[in-house]
């Protein structure tokens, strides 16, 4: 087998170079990574974060010659991954001065080899996973050790972005935040003349994403509750129907839910500092009756507002039967929803 380096005119790779590329991957799969590595390091750089221009790797086996492309497409924000996988992208810098290719292992699988302003992507399982990563410049030493060994849990649906770093002439996988590592990845190159031995192949996730909600519901005191009363006592058998009636559409309506604000309200008949204090207790009896329904991982918080906002204003503000009834609208507890709607499919 011949190898020498050219550079290419195209990203794409020929089919008849594709099954050359696998073939040769089964002859001997370091030789031609750490070959196709050094081709690239000897082609010059020009003064941006990006090759000056793709790379292939010309092969001749059984009197056929092919072109193998080293270097694809500029790095791009991926889809969102499927919730039962995980993408991983790692990519090394122009200003890492590693020598050599960084070789990444995934889980003791070889996955990939970087040069500078390379990036490479694979989906994975979730869960626990180990990342190697070996430098191959030094020939003398063991091919069969890795210089570092990062640890890392991968969350299903997300994507995990690593960085080779150089510490201490060896290079360590570093975690990235997303937004950062798009923007130091933005004119990388992607790395795609060896074939992983790990990859899985990436399923994305065309469902609606999640948006976090607020929503409000309102219960009325005087459905809730004898007239000016607030105590568990006085609450009423429509009441404790209502509040069932709100759970089991908040557990219909949300597929998660975060928290439960509870805001007490009271009508302007009656002493000021008393509406507050009747604001205040309806909240907290609603709240009681709710954690009855046992709503695990909701946080539930109240709050009175006493008469501060009403509804209605233009009742009689003396205490008869007619106002009473008028101010009927102001005398409420209002549920605040916080958390994630359930999608519906039509």
């Amino acid at each position: 087998m011949f190898l020498s380096c050219q550079a290419a005119q195209t990203l794409e790779m020929s089919v008849k170079s594709k099954n050359m590329l696998r073939g040769i991957v089964n002859a001997g799969l370091l030789r031609l990574v750490a070959w196709a590595a050094l081709c690239l390091l000897a082609v010059p750089l020009n003064g941006t974060a990006q090759p000056a221009h793709p790379v292939s790797v010309e092969t001749q086996h059984a009197g056929v010659t092919a072109h193998i492309d080293v270097l694809g497409q500029a790095f791009r924000a991926p889809p969102p991954v499927a919730r039962d996988q995980a993408r991983i992208i790692i990519y090394r810098t122009n200003d890492n001065r590693l020598p050599g290719a960084t070789s990444i292992f995934i889980d003791d699988r070889y996955h990939a080899s970087l040069v500078r302003g390379a990036w490479s992507a694979l989906c994975y399982r979730p869960g626990s996973v180990e990342m190697g990563a070996r430098q191959m410049d030094a020939a003398n030493r063991p091919k069969d050790l890795v210089d570092a060994i990062t640890v890392t849990r991968l969350e299903g649906g997300s994507t995990h972005y690593f960085k080779v770093q150089d510490h201490n002439g060896r290079p360590v996988l570093q975690p990235i935040p997303a937004v950062k590592a798009q923007q130091e990845n933005s004119a990388a190159l992607e790395q795609i003349h060896t074939v992983s031995r790990v990859a899985q192949e990436c399923r994305i996730d065309n469902s609606p994403q999640r948006q976090r909600v607020t929503e409000e519901i309102t219960l009325s005191a005087h459905t809730l509750f004898a007239f000016d009363r607030s105590d568990p006592a006085a609450m009423t058998e429509q009441g404790v129907r209502s509040i069932n009636d709100m759970v089991d559409k908040i557990l219909n309506d949300f597929v998660e839910v975060e928290h439960l604000h509870l805001v007490g309200h009271a009508d302007p008949l009656g002493k000021k500092d008393a509406n507050e204090l009747l604001g205040i207790n309806r909240a907290r009896t609603v709240k009681q009756y709710i954690e009855r329904r046992q709503l695990s991982g909701v946080r539930i918080t109240t709050e009175g507002r006493g008469d501060r906002e009403p509804i209605v204003t233009n009742c009689a503000p003396i205490d008869t039967p007619e106002s009473i009834r008028c101010n009927l609208p102001n005398r409420r507890v209002v549920v605040q929803v916080t958390g994630y709607k359930r999608q519906i499919y039509r």
